[in-house]
């Protein structure tokens, strides 16, 4: 009965989370596209150059960190030893913290030089503060976690991402409206992140001095064993959560140069860079419903591996690539099928249609990579994702800038999926064919790009025949028309195909959301 009443804790608790980051991550990448149609294209890169070092440190305090301090702290035998290795953990974070901050604020104006724009030195400046609250929102995230307590987690995100966007669209308008420069509204909305963190802060001690109050200075183990730890098994965690960030990163130091070698003047690269920055939030709603799904199915993973459930395990992992392709299949030819109607109904414009086109297959590559390394990690099996990782990401740092100077910034694209491709290929190639298994691998992915090459081709016909209905003289207003009729006939054809060819199993049917609920009806 005890274990029963524990599973349902645990099981509530993961619903929790998953609901908090479900809404983080779509305010993360809906507050976006007001921002870029206040700020415009200009004001859009500016911000997205120092985006990515937002990004490594939300993935440090939210979810690399964390885990491996919850798994930390879970394995202690009692209350006192937990709140001791708290206290070192601590101690540890805040040397990485302050280590960064210093480094941030001395090299700020070698950084915005690296990225091809001074210009950019504020922002550097503005968004290293978020590091020194970095140790005490990880670490009390990860104590909370490991104690079944994820209410105070859950709350701290949705309330550190509400402030934070209400800040920067607050900027942006101001900043708009006071005639600012786009530097200068940048520095401001880097700036929330630090003062959204201190709201942060402020929940999670209110649970923090009614559970913990003191920490016992006790040395649970040394801290060497304890930095590797936090460094190669959290590392692992930080590098998958952070991929697009990464990715996003390598772009800011090397796309604008690319552009500028490959003639284009000054403020014209801003511009360009600016347009193709609209593909991460694009790419970021895109993968919310399969890390989504992810999420809900890897703790059933984790228990069957442990329990050596073989044949289980195998089921499951299979279940889990199998769902997630599809989905992401899906969404990713949907996304591009209609992407002029999309571009012009979110950022009230064409440009770039093709080059936005071929990033969305970012999204089905992430998918995979995650789906994969989530697999391999519930097995213990670390070394392969970081391979895989580290090298991919030497891949795009190699061949960005080459490709941008021949392609223009169609060339920063498809250096992303490339490198993405990489990744993929090498944690197929040396996951263990007993841990990482996908039945009946390729009548299944005939299938699927069959379907998807369906659905593409069907929607684009219907979108090029509902082009030549001038029914309102509005083009947004217009786009959301084509949406809505285009959105749903796609996925009557994608899903519709897929039952006609038993993609998927029954069992693998009630796995899919939204989906689910109508398979009995």
């Amino acid at each position: 009965m005890k274990n029963e009443h524990k599973l349902s804790v645990i099981l509530q608790g993961a619903m929790i989370l998953s609901v908090a980051s479900l809404i983080s991550k779509i305010l993360s990448a809906i507050y976006r596209v007001p921002f870029q149609n206040l700020v415009g294209n200009v004001g859009f890169y500016v911000f997205q150059q120092v985006y990515p070092i937002y990004g490594i440190g939300m993935v440090l305090a939210l979810s690399g960190l964390p885990m491996i301090i919850s798994r930390l702290i879970a394995e202690q035998e009692d209350k006192n030893r937990q709140k001791a290795l708290l206290r070192q953990i601590i101690v540890i974070l805040l040397i990485i913290g302050i280590v960064s901050f210093i480094f941030l604020q001395l090299e700020a104006v070698h950084i915005a030089g690296f990225m091809g724009d001074v210009n950019l030195t504020g922002l550097v400046r503005a968004v290293s503060w978020m590091f020194l609250m970095m140790p005490f929102l990880a670490s009390m995230r990860g104590y909370f976690q490991a104690t079944l307590e994820m209410r105070p987690t859950a709350y701290s995100q949705v309330v550190e991402q509400i402030v934070r966007v209400a800040i920067i669209i607050a900027v942006a308008y101001l900043g708009t409206r006071w005639s600012w420069s786009a530097y200068t509204i940048g520095k401001y909305a880097m700036l929330a992140a630090p003062v959204a963190e201190i709201f942060s802060i402020a929940i999670l001690i209110k649970y923090y001095w009614r559970d913990v109050k003191t920490l016992p200075r006790l040395k649970v183990v040394t801290y060497g064993k304890l930095w590797h730890q936090l460094w190669f098994q959290g590392g692992t965690i930080c590098l998958l959560s952070s991929l697009m960030v990464l990715m996003q990163l390598i772009d800011s130091f090397t796309v604008r140069k690319g552009l500028l070698l490959s003639g284009m003047s000054f403020i014209q690269s801003q511009s360009v860079k600016g347009v193709y920055d609209r593909g991460q939030p694009l790419v970021q709603l895109g993968l919310v419903i399969a890390t989504s799904f992810a999420s809900a199915i890897l703790p059933s993973l984790s228990m069957a591996y442990k329990e050596k459930k073989k044949a289980s395990f195998r089921d499951l992992s299979s279940e889990m690539l199998r769902v997630s392709m599809f989905m992401t299949a899906g969404v990713a030819t949907g996304m591009i099928s209609l992407m002029p109607f999309i571009n012009r109904l979110l950022f009230n414009s064409s440009q770039q249609n093709l080059t936005l086109c071929v990033f969305m297959l970012s999204v089905v590559l992430t998918t995979l990579i995650t789906i994969y390394s989530s697999i391999l990690q519930s097995a213990n099996h670390f070394k392969i994702t970081i391979i895989s990782i580290m090298v991919g990401v030497l891949v795009k740092l190699l061949i960005t800038q080459p490709l941008v100077v021949y392609l223009k910034i169609m060339g920063a694209s498809v250096s992303t999926v490339i490198s993405l491709a990489v990744m993929l290929l090498l944690e197929v190639c040396l996951s263990p064919r007993a841990i990482v298994y996908v039945e009946q691998k390729f009548s299944f992915g005939a299938k699927l790009v069959s379907m998807s090459i369906i659905m593409l081709v069907t929607e684009l016909i219907l979108s090029r025949a509902m082009m030549h209905l001038h029914i309102m003289h509005s083009l947004r207003m217009y786009s959301i028309v084509e949406l809505m009729v285009l959105v749903p006939i796609g996925i009557l054809v994608f899903v519709g195909l897929a039952f006609k060819w038993n993609l998927l199993s029954d069992t693998e049917w009630k796995s899919v959301p939204v989906i689910n609920k109508y398979l009995n009806k």
